[in-house]
């Protein structure tokens, strides 16, 4: 009958510590790269939120110019910043820019629209609906302002009338 020869090899002690050096190095790679990419996720998702505050902000914007019986604007000191007034069913709601914000103020409730304004102006055109300009970080943001009914009335009117040559006695 044959012997069956078991024989174990073990490894020395160099061998393990350079094998433990190798594997603490890839841990701690793999670690730098785990936290590298935690950062880039969270930079990335602070710009979504961010991203989708502006959309909200431009969204209620919309929504407030939209339901205004007619918008105003005014000129305030050089600290004052940018205004418009809103007036909606008889009340008086704000507008305002202020260190580079959208603010809306009604009352004791204020809420920021958007960040980063440069500027905001109210454009009048006789032919169509008044637009209102934001400057918003690198572009322009138009927003149509509907005049209130009273004064379209009452243009179409003056320019029915102008056509009749109505004589007077």
């Amino acid at each position: 009958m044959r012997r069956v020869k078991h024989t174990l090899r073990g490894s020395t002690l160099t061998e393990t510590l350079v094998v433990m050096l190798v594997a603490g190095i890839v841990f701690l790679a793999a670690m730098e790269a785990l936290t590298l990419v935690s950062r880039l996720v969270a930079r990335r998702a602070a710009v979504l939120v961010e991203a989708g505050r502006q959309h909200d902000g431009i969204f209620r914007l919309g929504q407030l110019l939209t339901t205004a019986d007619s918008v105003h604007s005014a000129e305030g000191g050089a600290d004052a910043g940018e205004c418009m007034y809103l007036y909606r069913a008889g009340g008086e709601t704000t507008l305002t820019t202020r260190d580079s914000a959208t603010v809306f103020v009604a009352g004791e409730f204020r809420d920021t629209l958007l960040r980063r304004v440069g500027h905001m102006r109210l454009l009048r055109c006789d032919a169509a609906a008044d637009t209102l300009e934001i400057d918003v970080g690198s572009h322009m943001l138009k927003l149509p302002v509907l005049r209130p009914a009273r004064e379209s009335y009452g243009r179409r009117i003056a320019e029915i009338e102008k056509d009749h040559g109505y004589e007077e006695p």
